[in-house]
């Protein structure tokens, strides 16, 4: 591959300058840490997946990693059946930061500012003594902790990627935590199960529901393809969904995105691909058929692409141009949206048509053009009142936005979905944090209640989950 175009000061300068902007976000420079993989990961697809995503993520923000790992590992993932995990990672780490220092050789890790553990950890009376992070994820179920755990999770032989991607988050989240100087978490360990977004609190709640394998979704518009659509598009390639997927997006990647997206590389950033094609070349090596639509959605519309190519349902990951209300105003079938917010938080949101809260009712300042979801911590205005504000980001809000949408596909093909109410909230912040999730039907004040099911189009009615909202009969 050819030298890196970027000189190292300014590749980190303009990389991290998203993270920093965050008020009280610095120190994370310096910090350096060290993996231990369980050996389990040779035939574990969960530990597989929590190394993958865990890396990722930390390779964002974490210049300096030492991982110990086997180092014939076959990959147990999808998109890389049989090839050598270990060569996989090296090759991603760098990818994504071509100047980090990511340490595969298992040397000593008495050097490191601290230690993360993924899976159970092992011969752990010495990590013990220095103090280290652990993650754990099988099915449903994610857990994080400090010390050795007080909880065990059986590994499950699914492979579902939903806990052990949600592990990763909340692992990355605590290191980093560490890493720019916050106190310990009070709590020692806290677990989670996304089935029905609850927190776990004993050992015979470690259970996992079921999960669907193979499902086909029909036919997905994705309007955006910024860090959480293209997080999103790299969850499910560690699926064996299938899907044809509309990507819809007119930007291209720059160094900023490279500090929280799992899809986009320094390479992308540097050559300014459209994310739309960044996240089909993600897609194209899983099951899924991603259709490229340079773009706004609005355009999309104009081009009368919302009719000749009907969505079973819509992913609105994007905010830009009245989205929002351009959705909603087409009469569109089951919607999801989530979005970063403000106090390290994320939150999911899920629009049956004529049952619940569409997506301008739920976020009301939108209709009066007020309001603009925050895709991070604070929102900072230039000098120039007229500039685009500039948003602070942490680098692991928008995979952890992406794993909630994840969650809510793997229900959508269960008898009995929907499962958990139509919003939800969850702060990653400590590990004292509980989902909060909200119902709102649709009749309390919501502009789909006033639309007649006579108005929406056939193509709308024939879509794959139209059954799930056209059994609430007009009154």
């Amino acid at each position: 591959m050819n030298r890196f175009p970027l000189e190292k000061d300014a590749w980190y300068r303009d990389r991290d300058d998203r993270t920093k902007r965050i008020d009280g976000v610095s120190g994370f420079e310096d910090f350096s840490l060290g993996l231990i993989v369980n050996s389990q990961v040779e035939s574990s697809y969960p530990i597989q997946v929590m190394t993958i995503i865990t890396l990722n993520l930390l390779a964002r923000w974490c210049r300096k990693l030492k991982v110990q790992m086997p180092p014939d590992t076959p990959s147990h993932l999808p998109y890389h059946q049989g090839q050598n995990l270990r060569e996989i990672l090296t090759k991603a780490l760098s990818d994504i930061d071509p100047y980090g220092r990511f340490d595969f050789s298992d040397s000593k890790m008495g050097d490191c500012n601290q230690i993360l553990v993924i899976g159970q950890p092992e011969g752990s009376e010495e990590l013990t003594e220095r103090g280290f992070v652990w993650i754990d994820g099988s099915g449903w179920v994610s857990g994080v902790g400090h010390g050795p755990p007080t909880m065990y999770l059986e590994p499950s032989q699914e492979d579902n990627p939903i806990g052990p991607a949600f592990a990763s988050c909340l692992g990355v989240a605590e290191i980093f935590r560490q890493a720019i100087g916050l106190s310990p978490s009070r709590s020692k360990s806290a677990w989670y199960s996304l089935y029905d977004f609850s927190r776990i609190e004993r050992q015979d709640q470690l259970k996992s529901q079921r999960y669907v394998s193979e499902f086909d979704f029909g036919r997905i518009h994705q309007v955006g393809c910024g860090a959480v659509a293209s997080s999103l598009d790299f969850l499910i390639s560690l699926t064996r969904w299938k899907a044809e997927v509309h990507l819809i997006d007119y930007d291209q990647v720059d160094v900023t995105n490279c500090n929280r997206s799992l899809s986009f590389s320094a390479y992308d950033a540097v050559a300014r691909r459209d994310k739309v094609d960044a996240c089909a070349d993600v897609l194209e090596s899983s099951k899924m058929r991603p259709i490229r639509f340079k773009g706004s959605y609005e355009d999309f519309i104009k081009e009368k692409r919302f009719l000749d190519f009907p969505p079973d349902f819509i992913l609105c990951l994007a905010n830009e141009r009245n989205v929002w209300a351009n959705i909603q105003h087409n009469l569109p079938p089951i919607v999801f949206h989530a979005t970063t917010t403000l106090n390290w938080g994320v939150n999911f949101g899920r629009h049956i048509p004529k049952v619940e809260w569409c997506i301008l009712c739920r976020f009301s300042k939108e209709i009066e053009h007020k309001f603009l979801p925050i895709c991070g911590e604070v929102e900072i205005n230039g000098g120039n009142n007229h500039e685009k504000p500039i948003q602070g980001v942490l680098p692991f809000l928008s995979t952890t936005a992406g794993v909630l949408i994840l969650a809510e596909m793997a229900k959508m093909p269960l008898d009995n979905y929907p499962i958990n109410d139509d919003f939800v909230e969850f702060s990653i912040r400590d590990l004292d944090a509980h989902f909060l999730a909200t119902h709102r039907r649709a009749e309390s004040g919501c502009i789909c209640n006033e639309q007649s099911l006579d108005l929406y189009p056939k193509e709308v009615k024939c879509s794959k989950f139209w059954g799930l909202g056209a059994n609430n009969k007009e009154t």
